[in-house]
């Protein structure tokens, strides 16, 4: 089991969340937008701005409009009983043991294991990010999506950065783009994980195609090397190669791992997931704060948040309310 909630004030980030009907009332040790007491990470600071990458590493790919596209291979149904990866110290989490925690590296690195089984996955666009995001009256509403929320992690870059595509609510924000790593929401709450136009693509039940780069990982091989260009993944703050990154990977049984380090390039990211087992994986957001992993515990009508590395920056009450940035609700069933 995860370790026992410490008081307030032995946690900086720790956070109790009441919700009555439509009203979420909040009280915290710390803003959610206030980096707080996170161990250092030396001279980086956080910035409005997120990563941009090298285009010139980006592959080549027709936009796709999504009445053009009709059918998709897809990713196979998940297995009936799926469990996390062995080779790993798991934790299952005090509200779901669909969800698992683990940490590698020495505490620089830990993994969140999903069981799409048991599992919803429910797709929150930011107040900002993507830019130019539809969005529904639940969207706006944390009384929709935070009484059910076991977990939560970050999505991906800004669409000014030019890495891939944006589709939500029937219209395509920014033109998804053939060979990028696409992670998709369908309308019954399920995840799909897979590279656009070869394995997954528009389907009738799509509610949410989201691209970032070209997948980090593909058929269980890291794409990503330590001689890579500084930018090929996304221009790092202040040009230091060494930063927090993140990104979600799909196993062969369909489950799902969401990774958060610190400190890393971005084939350490993708070795980690490796040796996982992760067949494919998108990389996702990057930089000093923006990376961000938890889960919740559901007791007494409150809602009680953990990181899952104590390295993140922002609290647990980042997605308890509407956030800038887009984000996935993992919701027990």
């Amino acid at each position: 089991m995860l370790r026992p909630a410490l008081p307030c004030s032995s946690r900086p980030f720790a956070v109790r969340v009441t919700v009555l009907a439509s009203v979420i009332v909040l009280s915290a040790c710390a803003s959610p937008d206030t980096p707080g007491s996170a161990p250092s990470t030396g001279s980086s600071t956080s910035r409005a701005t997120t990563a941009r990458p090298d285009t010139s590493s980006r592959p080549a790919g027709s936009a796709s409009s999504p009445a053009a596209v009709t059918t998709s291979t897809g990713n196979a149904a998940p297995a009936p009983g799926a469990k996390a990866p062995a080779g790993y110290a798991w934790q299952a989490s005090p509200s779901s043991t669909s969800v698992q925690v683990a940490t590698v590296d020495g505490g620089r690195a830990s993994l969140l294991w999903m069981d799409p089984t048991r599992l919803r996955f429910r797709f929150v666009p930011g107040f900002q990010v993507p830019e130019g995001s539809p969005a529904t009256t639940a969207d706006k509403n944390p009384s929709t999506w935070v009484p059910r929320m076991v977990a939560a992690f970050n999505s991906g870059y800004k669409l000014s950065d030019h890495v891939g595509g944006y589709y939500y609510l029937g219209r395509t924000v920014a033109p998804l783009s053939t060979g990028l790593a696409s992670m998709v929401l369908r309308t019954d709450g399920s995840l799909a994980i897979g590279v656009w136009g070869r394995d997954i693509a528009m389907t009738p039940d799509t509610l949410m195609v989201r691209q970032n780069l070209p997948p980090l990982v593909l058929g269980g091989v890291s794409q990503a090397s330590p001689t890579d260009p500084l930018r090929k993944w996304g221009i790092p703050t202040r040009n230091q190669p060494l930063q927090n990154r993140s990104a979600l990977g799909r196993l062969a049984d369909g489950s799902f791992v969401f990774v958060y380090a610190h400190s890393v390039i971005a084939s350490d990211l993708a070795q980690i997931l490796v040796k996982a087992g992760v067949q494919e994986a998108i990389a996702l957001d990057m930089n000093v704060s923006w990376p961000t992993g938890f889960v919740y515990t559901h007791t007494g009508g409150g809602v009680v948040g953990a990181k899952i590395n104590h390295w993140t920056v922002r609290p647990p009450s980042t997605y308890l309310t509407r956030y800038k940035k887009d984000f996935i609700a993992v919701e027990g069933v």
